[in-house]
């Protein structure tokens, strides 16, 4: 006895094709050649439409879609609209074929999990040449259409940032760790798929003496500038992208009070620097002590609209900054600087560096390093920081009396996924790639990355009020910054290698 009617059971046991007929050899004959076909990949919001079966006779054929073996309730068309309800779930269909004589069989599709992506091969890593001047990640190709591919680059298990080519140009930042790649395939309405690369490991540096690799001691002519060989000399008032050399953001990012004006940063007589002279950076109030160039405008010159109106105050200070930026940069070893201050409240004195990829990547992911930060209001300590996407750790050091009035030296020793804040050569502060990992951070850095195994550039400068470090991010109000002249003195910069370690990159 033939069914005509479709049953829930009937269509569950129908995992291929179903002959449903009685024994006579007129029923037997009846065939179907070919199964319903579905498309390989099938996605949340896609309108699927199936490939028809072929049968032996002429037949009148209706349809049925399934979601996990089960009838969905009004969908017996050639073509179906995938809910969002199916993701991960099997699809399939089932076709009836109605024959002449008035019997019918089944037909039932291979099932489809909604949402998967097949991706066939395997994501490899290999040298591009016997140079080994890269690395080359080689991935597979899908025929689906639209699938987007991102390729990500890890070292020692953080993410590398700003790297998403199939080549990763080698270099110093990854001795002692271990690189790999993942390629992720992704499309809307399915589940993303990662490939995961095979590791390279590179030897860490044998352990030498550490060596002298640069220094600037501040020693040329008196009145003189800094060499513009090595530094950037900064104009601006952190307000506009104006200066490629500066960051963007609203008082330097902080709501500083000051204009960077050339020529504020001299190499002068220096008593007991190292060598009799040093590097001035000199602020200056442009009440008392106006500046001939000026007036120059800061942000608070500006309305909310970002119109300048008359009754708006003019910038109240000219301070000096200078950066490395562009012109050498700094990967691993020993850095440091010896540094003295002079002010009041809203002072604040730094020796700092950003990630050299600041331009591509802006901050933070260009990561931060804070060697030293002063603050006239709070003179009794130092800090050295980090910033990063999500984390800023970091420590002080602070001593009875003015730290930042005596001369100090402010030093950063610097490996893979490693980093250390000193003052005086004694570490006060140690924080390594694996604390970001742990409580208060808590990070996934195959997602957040460690922004720290690639070149930084070196920034010397003396900034006015903002958010200045120790003032639980409020910044000074401008009523408590005292009109004295500000100073900060520059011994001498100087770069070591360290354990091995150490590489100066000129632009």
């Amino acid at each position: 006895m033939f069914r005509t009617r479709l049953t829930a059971l009937a269509i569950t046991l129908s995992l291929a094709a179903t002959v449903l007929v009685g024994g006579s050899a007129e029923a037997v004959a009846k065939k179907n050649l070919t199964l319903p076909k579905l498309p390989a990949m099938v996605g949340v919001g896609e309108t699927v439409a199936v490939a028809p079966a072929r049968w032996n006779q002429t037949v009148k054929v209706t349809y049925q879609w399934l979601v996990d073996g089960r009838l969905v309730k009004g969908a017996t068309k050639t073509t179906y609209k995938i809910p969002t309800t199916a993701m991960g779930k099997l699809l399939s269909i089932v076709e009836t074929a109605k024959f002449k004589d008035g019997k019918s069989l089944f037909a039932n599709s291979v099932a489809r999990r909604v949402g998967l992506l097949t991706i066939s091969g395997a994501a490899a890593i290999d040298y591009k040449d016997q140079e080994h001047s890269a690395l080359v990640l080689t991935t597979p190709d899908t025929s689906k259409v639209g699938v987007v591919k991102t390729l990500t680059w890890y070292a020692g298990d953080s993410l590398i940032r700003g790297e998403s080519s199939a080549e990763l140009k080698i270099d110093k930042r990854f001795e002692n760790l271990n690189v790999t790649a993942r390629a992720t395939y992704s499309l809307a309405g399915y589940t993303p798929v990662a490939l995961n690369a095979n590791s390279v490991g590179f030897t860490a540096p044998a352990v030498t003496e550490d060596q002298l690799i640069w220094a600037d001691e501040f020693d040329g002519t008196t009145g003189s500038g800094p060499n513009l060989t090595d530094w950037n000399d900064v104009t601006g008032n952190g307000r506009n992208s104006n200066d490629p050399n500066t960051p963007v953001a609203n008082g330097w990012g902080n709501l500083e009070r000051q204009y960077y004006l050339p020529g504020s940063g001299l190499i002068s007589d220096m008593q007991d620097a190292s060598d009799g002279k040093g590097l001035l950076i000199t602020a200056t109030n442009q009440i008392n002590n106006p500046n001939p160039a000026g007036p120059f405008d800061c942000w608070y010159s500006y309305d909310r609209n970002k119109v300048r109106k008359p009754e708006l105050p003019a910038c109240e200070w000219v301070s000096g900054k200078i950066t490395t930026e562009d012109k050498i940069g700094f990967l691993y070893g020993h850095l440091e600087a010896r540094i003295k201050s002079a002010g009041a409240t809203g002072t604040w004195p730094a020796f700092w560096m950003l990630g050299q990829d600041f331009q591509k990547n802006g901050w933070p992911g260009c990561g931060e390093i804070d060697i030293h930060e002063g603050n006239g209001g709070l003179p009794n300590s130092n800090w050295g920081t980090l910033h990063g996407y999500n984390y800023w750790p970091g420590g002080q050091k602070s001593q009875s009396t003015s730290m930042i009035a005596g001369w100090h030296t402010y030093g950063l020793d610097w490996k893979p996924d490693y980093i250390a804040f000193s003052v005086d050569g004694e570490i006060y502060k140690t924080i390594r790639a694996s604390d970001l990992k742990t409580t208060p951070w808590n990070l996934d850095l195959s997602k957040t990355g460690w922004e720290f195994n690639k070149p930084q550039f070196a920034i010397l400068n003396l900034a006015i009020g903002g958010k200045i470090i120790g003032n639980n991010n409020l910044p000074v109000r401008a009523t408590d910054i005292n009109k004295d002249t500000k100073t900060m003195q520059v011994d001498y910069i100087r770069y070591s290698s360290l354990d091995g370690y150490g590489t100066l990159i000129r632009y």
